[in-house]
């Protein structure tokens, strides 16, 4: 395959998911010029090419926003599209509120962002090589329809979810719980024809059949709902054979089209998501798990009787793989605790939520303090290289804090500062490790983002 130069930019970005697109748009708004490479044909990661959804969260349990910025920017041009509803309340009851989205508006609003900020794509392109000279990137190897190409820049910036870039520069990483077994991979899929009026009386009717936080009174006039539970309908599909996935409870949200409902129900377990063949198996037992799940809902659940399959994703989605060892590491106690650093970059107030690497359920563990915590940007800040900074779900944090910031609003908020703090870094001409972290605050919050 032939080898080329491609392309040079001041900031190369490797992730068009949700901290990737939100760290180019940053970094391009400042005056960087910015190359964007993505895997597929459009921009969303996670959240367009694995359904997983609605997004979570941009408040604390108290109602407080403290997400904003351009990932604000995004829900508002859901909103104007026709993509979303906005913010609505989660009556599961783990936070306070979330974003019900079209996956396919939500890849027309971000290609809109990034084109109208400057970042170049470079679409169907996969990293898979640093170029280095000691502890600096000098350029990334990308295989393209046209060849290898090699993209020269200034600063990088691994927003690929799994930390590629960071471990392809050989940069210490860790993946998973104590005994290094990631948080099963779930595959997503959207049913219709399903009446929310007869799912809602019959939770009324059974309350203690669902998550105990669930909001009872909420779900009466709310025309978006989420739905943990249904246990003792589970139990029975286990106990029969129907049902031969690991886990304790069908979960599943509203969508955006009436009588829509994407479904977080399958669950594979022990498959490691950057090893190829357990990646392969995990996409075939998911998809084999959905046609079970179909035949269950119609049999059990109330409204479902008639649902049809609209559609399953592209993608499994990937609730983690490495996290990559950065200058601080976020720990569990630290976001518990709600804890607040002075080089705090960004917020989460999203709860620990673990699903069992090895069994079955389900833990959550709701934020203490003011209900957000912060992320510091020795957190984006990978040992050994000069140049790189991570973003989004492989930044450094332990299995347990990875529980609460690996989710999308929070990726989007690390994206924004990532993006910000390379801008500096370029602007300035400094090193990463010698820009001003109060002066990245200051950009930050003048450009609508909460720190």
């Amino acid at each position: 395959m032939a080898e080329y130069w491609e392309g040079e930019a001041d900031i190369v970005v490797v992730g068009g998911g949700s901290a990737g697109v939100t760290c180019a748009i940053a970094a391009a708004r400042s005056g960087c010029s910015v190359i964007l490479v993505e895997k597929y044909g459009f921009l969303g990661g996670t959240a367009a090419a694995s359904m997983v959804g609605p997004m979570a969260t941009f408040h604390t349990k108290s109602g407080k926003q403290i997400i904003k910025g351009i990932p604000e920017e995004i829900v508002q041009k859901l909103i104007e599209s026709g993509g979303s509803p906005g913010y609505v309340k989660d009556t599961i009851g783990a936070c306070s509120t979330y974003v019900p989205f079209e996956p396919e508006f939500l890849k027309l609003v971000l290609l809109a962002a990034a084109k109208n900020s400057g970042v170049k794509l470079l679409f169907h392109g996969w990293f898979f090589e640093t170029i280095q000279k000691g502890n600096e990137i000098l350029g990334l190897k990308v295989v393209t329809k046209g060849g290898t190409a090699i993209l020269k820049g200034k600063i990088f910036i691994d927003a690929s979810g799994d930390g590629d870039v960071a471990a392809a520069a050989e940069v210490p990483f860790s993946m998973g719980d104590q005994n290094s077994i990631p948080q099963p991979m779930t595959l997503i899929f959207k049913l219709g024809r399903v009446n929310q009026q007869d799912v809602v009386e019959y939770i009324l009717k059974h309350p203690d059949e669902f998550y105990p936080g669930t909001l009872f009174e909420e779900l009466k006039t709310s025309s978006y709902i989420g739905v943990s539970g249904f246990f003792s309908q589970w139990k029975k599909g286990l106990q029969t054979g129907e049902i031969q996935i690991p886990r304790d409870r069908i979960l599943f949200f509203s969508g955006v089209r009436k009588g829509e409902v994407m479904i977080n129900t399958t669950r594979i377990i022990h498959k490691n998501p950057l090893n190829p063949w357990d990646l392969s198996e995990a996409e075939q037992e998911g998809r084999e798990q959905v046609l079970s799940l179909i035949r269950f809902l119609k049999k059990y659940i109330p409204g479902f009787q008639d649902c049809v399959l609209v559609q399953t994703a592209i993608q499994v989605g990937i609730r983690e793989s490495r996290r990559i060892h950065g200058e601080y590491t976020l720990t569990e106690e630290d976001v518990l605790n709600g804890k607040k650093f002075e080089t705090g970059i960004a917020k989460g107030a999203y709860p620990v939520d673990i699903h069992d690497p090895s069994g079955k359920g389900i833990i959550l563990k709701q934020i203490g303090g003011d209900g957000s915590y912060d992320i510091p940007f020795q957190c984006l800040i990978p040992l050994k290289i000069s140049n790189l900074l991570i973003a989004g779900r492989c930044l450094s944090a332990t299995h347990e804090a990875l529980g609460s910031c690996r989710i999308q609003a929070t990726a989007m908020a690390t994206g924004q500062a990532a993006g910000t703090a390379a801008a500096s870094s370029v602007m300035e001409r400094k090193e990463l490790r010698k820009i001003s972290i109060q002066k990245v605050r200051k950009i930050l919050t003048e450009t609508g983002a909460v720190v």
